[in-house]
């Protein structure tokens, strides 16, 4: 034994440390390759018919590519057709309205005591990430609980109300002398129609923005950036929130290329002989543009993930917080403009859902619906995080790999000013997709109420549709009197929020 007993042993733990921290590294590394990365890519206001799988002259190619690699959901159900009450109860787990955010009224704060599903997964050591529009920054300007990095803005709608830079991408904006013309497009390039009370969808003329100035590509830039820099010993999550193909419909001239962006012919709305055809023309090529610009943005945002090695031991799943109504149902909807969302209707509540990862069969469609608000639960059982006893959200994770469809029906529910309705839908035993729908006043809602209209505050209404030989939701089974109809709409009723 030498004299000094310190010195013999301080070199030798001091030859041990650099192997050791080789070992705690590899450690890392190998805990980090057991639990698979998740990355969500989630589009504002992106109706579940409006893909190339639909309407094949839509250019989707991110979402055909994970349908390809992955599952399609073709009725996927948002909590709430409205963008803050949706994206609130998705992270927080929970049917709406029990997480407390009603409206996308700042005064509307989650419950206290609450935990976002975010937060779970950072407790449990998961990097958590997100950039763009989440909705979360109306609630809460601190969000470290929820996320170790993050990049986040307002949507598109916002910057018509404000005079001075709120957010990263405005104050990018204004860096560049670009604000007060980004402030002012809608005014210049969107105009309005006869009979339609909004101006945000006929935006005929392309903004002089730069791509890259644009709203999407910064976002998509940001997450890129939040994707490259993530720790490669520790699994990460990340939530990409683009800001379209919300309204206004302003696209750029570099989307367009050499033409106006209004070349092609798109179908017209359901049942909408009194609107507009030019209009509605302008509105549909715009909102088409819009979708398949972000569509290349997230061909970019999956390479920048394989060139990590991260593609093989990654979820990915493409969605939206709500859908669009386009104009559908304008000739019988008497007290509304059948414009954005606030409906009870599929265009609406209904988005594209498509993800691929470990175990997630290739090429499969599943028609049965699903809740959104479910991949919330299935996201903490994919990254070893347990689920709080009080989610409603119920992981759909065996499903996602090739087992049976559940029977709970997938509700979405909206209370907002003068719009009251809940709605539920699920496969039954002969097969067919039932949907309820129960609504104080006359149903379909739109955003807009028509000039001189009175909407009834009171009195309920009853509808039930068969989704499986009716998509389109035109013949009411309880006006129709089937014999079925009390039944099924009963047991459906049952679950209605």
């Amino acid at each position: 034994r030498s004299p000094n007993p310190r010195g013999p042993a301080n070199g030798y733990r001091n030859s041990m440390r650099p192997r050791f921290r080789v070992h705690l590294v590899g450690f890392h590394i190998a805990y980090a390759l057991h639990i698979p990365n998740v990355v969500l890519l989630v589009s504002d206001q992106w109706r579940y018919d409006w893909t190339s799988f639909d309407m094949p002259s839509l250019k989707t190619p991110s979402f055909d590519l994970l349908a390809s690699l992955g599952t399609r959901f073709t009725r996927a159900i948002v909590p709430a057709p409205l963008c803050k009450p949706s994206r609130t109860h998705f992270a927080a787990g929970l049917n709406y309205p029990h997480a407390g955010v009603k409206t996308p009224s700042k005064r509307d704060a989650m419950y206290p005591g609450l935990t976002t599903f975010y937060e779970e997964l950072k407790s449990k050591g998961i990097h958590t990430m997100t950039a763009g529009k989440d909705d979360l920054t109306l609630l809460k300007k601190d969000l470290s609980n929820e996320f170790a990095q993050e990049a986040r803005c307002y949507g598109k709608d916002v910057v018509t109300n404000v005079v001075k830079p709120v957010d990263p991408y405005m104050k990018m904006l204004q860096q560049k002398g670009l604000f007060d013309r980004y402030r002012t497009e809608e005014m210049r390039l969107c105009h309005y129609v006869e009979g339609i009370a909004v101006r945000q969808y006929t935006c005929d003329m392309p903004a002089a923005l730069d791509d890259d100035d644009f709203i999407d590509d910064w976002i998509a830039e940001k997450a890129r950036r939040l994707i490259d820099s993530a720790p490669i010993d520790q699994p990460y999550f990340i939530q990409v929130n683009y800001a379209g193909p919300h309204p206004p419909f302003i696209v750029t001239r570099g989307m367009v290329g050499n033409g106006t962006g209004l070349e092609r012919e798109w179908p017209l709305a359901h049942r909408s002989a009194t609107l507009n055809a030019e209009a509605q023309q302008v509105m549909r090529s715009r909102y088409a543009t819009l979708i398949e610009h972000i569509e290349g943005l997230n061909l970019g945002i999956l390479e920048t993930i394989a060139a990590r090695g991260d593609l093989n031991r990654t979820y990915i799943c493409m969605f939206s917080d709500h859908g669009e109504m386009l104009g559908d149902f304008w000739d019988n909807s008497s007290l509304y403009e059948p414009l954005q969302k606030n409906a009870p209707w599929q265009a609406s509540i209904a988005v594209p859902l498509a993800c691929m990862g470990p175990g997630i069969p290739a090429g499969r469609v599943v028609d049965d619906p699903v809740s959104i608000l479910d991949l919330a639960s299935t996201i903490l059982e994919w990254q070893n995080t347990s689920v709080p006893p009080h989610y409603e959200a119920v992981s759909i994770r065996e499903l996602m790999e090739g087992g049976s469809p559940h029977s709970r029906p997938a509700l979405s529910t909206l209370e907002y000013e003068d719009h009251v309705f809940s709605t539920a839908q699920r496969r039954f035993d002969d097969g067919r997709v039932y949907k309820a729908v129960c609504c104080v006043g006359a149903c379909p809602f739109g955003r807009d109420v028509r000039e001189g209209s009175v909407v009834p505050t009171t009195g309920w209404v009853r509808h039930l549709f068969d989704l499986t030989a009716d998509p389109w939701e035109d013949n009411d089974l309880i006006l129709s009197h089937n014999s079925n109809a009390s039944s099924v709409y009963q047991e459906l009723a049952d679950s209605l929020v």
